[in-house]
């Protein structure tokens, strides 16, 4: 079994390019929405329902939006199955840090030996300040885009985890990107990986 981070993030927090920093300085391996999407889509390429995360005039945003696509609900139940499978599987190989798709709440339902498990979230007008500068968005693009996507993104964990997108349950630490720069969070989170994981 390998040592795992999950970041689990409200949108426009920084956590993904935060998580590649934290991967980076720990020299862990980085899996986000768009690597386990490629997984599945190598494992069962043959599945034609998987065309709704293949189209190609489909935003980075609205994927976040729709994290299982727009199939039926039976359909987003065998993708999400695929998608836990695929991060059990990395789990179990080198260390690393992977980002959302509610690993967090799957690695403790396996009881995932090594790991730690952070939400990174900020206050709503740093989310927007981040978006403007760091996603190169308007604000009306911006305030559109936190609260649709939070809203999915919460009820997306609600179903599968059944608790609060907010909830520290499945959560080790929750760190507000707003304090300090991406890199010195990074540098707070990784040092409490060291401590969590003993590889000080």
């Amino acid at each position: 079994m390998g040592n795992v981070i999950t970041v689990t993030r409200e949108f426009g927090s920084m956590g993904r390019p935060i998580a590649k920093i934290i991967a980076e300085r720990m020299g862990f391996q980085y899996y986000d929405r768009d690597i386990i999407e490629l997984t599945v889509k190598e494992l069962h390429g043959n599945i034609e329902e998987l065309s709704t995360l293949e189209e190609k005039n489909t935003s980075i945003f609205a994927k976040m939006m729709y994290p299982l696509g727009h199939g039926t609900a039976l359909m987003q139940d065998k993708l999400y199955e695929m998608e836990k499978s695929v991060i059990l599987d990395l789990a179990s190989g080198d260390d690393c840090v992977i980002v959302g798709r509610c690993s967090d709440y799957i690695l403790h339902e396996c009881r995932h030996p090594n790991m730690l498990n952070v939400f990174i979230y900020a206050p709503y007008d740093c989310r927007v300040a981040f978006c403007e500068k760091e996603l190169h968005l308007s604000t009306e693009k911006a305030k559109s885009y936190i609260k649709s996507v939070d809203k999915a993104r919460c009820e997306f964990y609600k179903f599968r985890t059944g608790v609060s997108y907010y909830s520290t349950t499945y959560r080790n630490l929750m760190v507000d990107s707003s304090i300090a720069s991406h890199e010195a969070c990074a540098d707070l989170i990784c040092t409490a990986a060291k401590h969590k994981l003993g590889l000080l």
